[in-house]
This record gives structure tokens, sequence and C-alpha cells, in this order.
């Protein structure tokens, strides 16, 4: 197994560990280190119960001095936040950033990815589709033919993309939503849960409902 730190104490980390505690089930893979985290709340009784089984490492600098080379995942489902960590560790050029990819999964063969992205249980990225770095696809999540997302896009549980969609860097594609075909999404955007996209968004809005419509 490849030795791995995770960044981050929130639900999302907790989800992915998890993920990886499953994966590994089926196919040893990841072995977590531990964690860092720049905010640790020790009273927090969740990371308590996480404490059990998976140690505090520091703060980032336990990562940002690091001499010898370590796999670190960001597990931050914010985009804007995951961005500002990944840039802050990657000072840093000992710490590599694998895509983690979990168990019941279907990821095209002729699919690329950057780095440091999460494809989460049960999620879906299809032929020809692109992800830039550091992307995040939660529980169940698809990406359907040739579409493509940029940096630090999220999308979460059950959230679909039709084909040839293309999603602009640190989106997020709430829980359920879903995109047809051929739409482009600009930058920075929030599709709130259970949205249906029928039309191109623009950069720096959010939008809901059925159809989904801009509100901010």
């Amino acid at each position: 197994m490849r030795d791995l730190i995770l960044v981050g104490s929130g639900g999302c980390m907790r989800e992915l560990l998890f993920q990886i505690e499953e994966l590994n089930k089926e196919v040893p893979t990841w072995n977590v280190l531990g964690f860092v985290d720049e905010y640790f709340d020790e009273n927090d009784e969740n990371v308590k119960r996480i404490l059990k089984k998976c140690p505090y490492l520091g703060r980032d600098e336990v990562l940002l001095n690091a001499t010898e080379e370590m796999n670190v995942a960001v597990c931050v489902g914010e985009p804007y936040l995951r961005k500002k960590i990944a840039i802050k560790l990657r000072k840093n050029q000992m710490l590599k950033f694998p895509n983690i990819i979990l168990s019941h999964t279907a990821v095209a063969e002729d699919a690329a990815m950057g780095e440091g992205c999460i494809i989460s249980r049960g999620a879906m990225v299809s032929t020809g589709a692109v992800l830039g770095d550091f992307v995040f696809l939660n529980i169940d999540a698809s990406v359907c033919h040739e579409s493509v997302l940029g940096d630090f896009v999220t999308l979460s549980p059950k959230a679909g993309l039709a084909g040839n969609v293309t999603i602009g860097k640190e989106s997020e594609i709430g829980m359920g939503a879903m995109v047809i075909q051929g739409i482009r999404i600009g930058e920075r955007i929030i599709v709130g849960a259970g949205a249906v996209v029928v039309k191109d968004v623009e950069s720096d809005v959010t939008v809901v409902g059925v159809p989904a419509r801009q509100i901010v």
C-alpha cells in the first residue's frame, strides 16, 4: 500500500477516510498515516471519534517542512478553500497529489485528469471527459462523454452532467443537480441542490430551481 496523508478534519475528510477503508477491504491501496489541519478542533465530537483510528499529525507546517516525498489528499469540499490549501501546499515540491479513485467507480480509459482529483464511491467519468486539477466528484456523481471540468470543480452527491458539458473552475454543482447536454457553465458558479440547468450560465452567479434561474 502507498502512504497517504489527508488534509482537513471536516465531513469531507471523514467521508474519504471511510471510503478508503472500504476500498482497502477489496484492494489494499492506501495506508493513511494521519491528517493535518490548520484549524483542528479537539473538542469536536466527530473529530474525537476519527482520532481513534486516524492520528492528528499537526498543522500545515508538517507538510510544508517535509523533506521526503509524500502523497497528500486535500479533503475539502468547498472549491475556493480547496484551491487555497492546494496553492499553499504546492510550494513544497516533495508533496505529491495523486488522484484518489475509490471503489465501485467507472472511469473511462480515455478520460483525462490533472492531479489531486477525488473520485468518490459510485461516481462515473465517461469516455473523453477531461477533469482539471483537484476536481472532487462526490458519491454517485456522473460526468458523461466529452464533458470538461475546470480546476477545483465540485460535484455533490448524485449530481449529473450530460455529454459535452463545460464547467468553469471553482464551480460547485449541488446535490442531485442535473446539467443537460452541451451546456457551458462559467467559473465560480453555484448550482443549487436539485436544480436542472438547461441554458448556459455566466460566471460568478448562483442558480437554483427547475429550470435553473439566477438568484445572485
